[in-house]
């Protein structure tokens, strides 16, 4: 990641917002994309998400970024983003650490024009995010939300086949897995990614659909486990979102974390996946 100067975060913090027609990439529509750190970001999946509390969560994947807009509500209108705010924008590159508006001088706002379950959700945002401990920072720009719709798997090419990809940190450290894989069986879909050395388990109901559920340990209806030999660790508390689901072309991705029990009590954070199954 580039590291931002001072004489740009001055620069940033008055925010200039372009129109849709301006910024769209004719050929991604719908869309969520952006120019990062000075780079062109492009979603190739994304979809929004009408939580039990209504706030409305948006979310773009790439096979090795995640993009996601917190949003306290679902009304149009702007959103300010910065320490304090009810809304949130976040962005994780290959399961790494995760940057937020929340952390550090974090700003920006995101401006919905439009909110429509037929053709999404449609407006503009730009952000500067942070480390949690503040060392390194990262910008978007001219961002762009066109029809991105909601709860619909797109971008996942011919037949619905998607590239797997599966990131996680284990206590900090990566877990850069070497086998990913996901198996539907019995109505329960099973998704793991392992290293050789330890292995996270997620297994959710194969009829799941984006949202945001709770995860606990085997038995229940969203669980969660890091396996290391002949040791379970199960989760006692943690999130699974899912960000799109396609049960008609097997595809679901998502984000997780989760937390184990004692003795070990393994902390599993920056959890993506994408998985065809």
């Amino acid at each position: 990641m580039k590291t931002i100067g001072t004489y740009l975060l001055i620069a940033l913090a008055v925010f200039s917002f372009i129109s849709c027609e301006e910024n769209l990439d004719d050929d991604n529509v719908p869309a969520l994309q952006a120019v990062r750190n000075g780079e062109f970001f492009k979603s190739d999946r994304m979809s929004a998400t009408l939580n039990d509390d209504g706030s409305l969560s948006l979310f773009g994947q790439t096979p090795l970024e995640t993009l996601e807009l917190r949003l306290e509500d679902d009304s149009v209108g702007i959103y300010r983003l910065g320490s304090g705010s009810q809304s949130e924008a976040l962005y994780t590159f290959n399961g790494a650490d995760t940057f937020s508006t929340n952390f550090g001088n974090g700003t920006g706002e995101v401006r919905l024009t439009s909110v429509n379950a037929i053709s999404g959700v449609t407006g503009e945002f730009s952000f500067v995010s942070y480390l949690a401990n503040n060392a390194d920072s990262l910008y978007m720009r001219r961002g762009v939300i066109f029809q991105v719709p909601f709860g619909t798997a797109l971008g996942s090419g011919a037949g619905g086949a998607v590239s797997n990809s599966f990131n996680a940190t284990i206590d900090g450290s990566n877990l850069n897995p070497t086998l990913i894989n996901g198996v539907a069986n019995g109505g329960i879909l099973a998704v793991t990614g392992s290293n050789g050395n330890g292995s996270i388990v997620l297994t959710m109901p194969d009829s799941v659909v984006p949202g945001t559920y709770m995860l606990s340990g085997a038995g229940s209806t969203y669980s969660a486990s890091y396996v290391e030999g002949s040791n379970v660790a199960q989760a006692v508390s943690g999130d699974l979102i899912i960000t799109a689901a396609d049960a008609a072309n097997n595809t679901v991705s998502g984000t997780f974390n989760f937390m184990t029990g004692p003795p070990d009590n393994f902390d599993v954070t920056n959890g993506s996946f994408i998985i065809s199954y």
